[in-house]
């Protein structure tokens, strides 16, 4: 049995570079390290818990998947000094969300760097500039404040505690376009 084959497929995820992060497409070599990171107990204590390699792979698809099917999506995290991978953010949805997220998770050891700062301003423009959306969300929980600072330094306002869905009980803030304009002054 012969067969034809059409053109390739491509999933296009724009690299994004800050001052001090790249945030670009998953590669292999991100499984290890990632993993790592979810099998930390105080990395993942707001995110539902830890999950091991497996779970890491299953994710890193999804994420990847998500380019593909809505055209944004999330990032591994590089230093830009080191290459070393530091953690994911970007933006989230899925049907029944409060709007399109942006959301972080950065390595343990480099917390309280003002990483996840950066790399949520990164979405932040990537998502108003690239997606042309009129609002951005991120849905955090209560007791992570870390999070809720991140949200409320970069100009976003809390909304309310969501009740329903996989982020009950979780603070939902939200940031307008002119308001992100005010804030940068674009």
């Amino acid at each position: 049995m012969s067969g034809r084959f059409g053109e390739p497929t491509s999933i296009v995820v724009p690299t994004v570079i800050t001052d001090r992060l790249v945030l670009r497409c998953w590669r292999p070599g991100d499984i290890g390290p990632y993993a790592a990171m979810n099998a930390d107990e105080e990395t993942m204590r707001f995110l539902n818990g830890t999950f091991g390699r497996e779970g890491t792979e299953r994710l890193i698809t999804h994420l990847i998947g998500m380019w593909a099917l809505r055209g944004h999506g999330m990032w591994a995290i590089e230093d830009k000094t080191t290459g070393e991978f530091l953690g994911r953010a970007g933006t989230y949805y899925a049907d029944g969300w409060p709007g399109i997220e942006v959301a972080v998770s950065i390595r343990r050891d480099r917390w309280r760097e003002g990483l996840g700062t950066e790399a949520i301003r990164a979405a932040l423009t990537f998502g108003f500039t690239m997606l042309g959306v009129d609002e951005l969300v991120t849905v955090t929980d209560q007791g992570n404040a870390g999070m809720n600072g991140i949200a409320r330094k970069l100009g976003m306002v809390f909304q309310a505690v969501a009740t329903v869905g996989p982020w009950k009980d979780n603070n939902v803030y939200a940031i307008s376009r002119s308001a992100w304009e005010m804030c940068t002054g674009s």
